[in-house]
């Protein structure tokens, strides 16, 4: 008796991996919790300074291993080898990881030198970081609609 030939994708869950995305998301919305409150408004950014250098330095930290987490454990590689159509797709987000961590390493090294005295350095300085938050909530959101495309693609959804 034959068996017919049947093949199935299957999408691998690395449970260590996980584990690493799941503490690293929860200490980027803790940072991001702390930074919102402190940079809505540029009177209650200058008024707590110290706080925001203290925070922009350990967001950049925290970018960092985010993007060497999404990058090592294949986090891109996977999303291409189940949907190889979002290809360019995977390289153009892995592209900006790049770009954006050099801008937060910017902002975290300038947020020492800007002179509170002046309300115009203050203010520049707040606007660069707003543009900061917004390619990087951009850029977030394009890498789960890789994922959610690639995973309605492996598992078949509106098929």
């Amino acid at each position: 008796m034959s068996e017919a030939n049947t093949s199935t994708r299957q999408v691998a869950v690395n449970a260590a991996f996980l584990k690493e995305i799941k503490e690293d998301n929860l200490l980027l919305k803790s940072l991001w919790d702390q930074i919102g409150p402190l940079s809505a408004h540029i009177e209650t950014a200058t008024n707590h300074w110290p706080e925001l250098i203290t925070l922009l330095s350990d967001l950049r930290d925290q970018l960092a291993i985010h993007f060497t987490l999404e990058e090592a454990y294949g986090y891109f590689d996977d999303a291409v080898d189940i949907a190889p159509q979002l290809s360019l797709q995977a390289e153009t987000l892995r592209g900006q990881h790049r770009k954006l961590f050099e801008q937060i390493r910017d902002l975290a090294d300038r947020v020492t030198e800007v002179s509170l005295e002046s309300e115009q350095q203050s203010t520049a300085f707040m606007k660069r970081f707003s543009r900061f938050r917004q390619d990087l909530e951009n850029h977030e959101e394009e890498e789960l609609k890789l994922i959610l495309e690639s995973l309605d693609d492996d598992l078949g959804v509106g098929d």
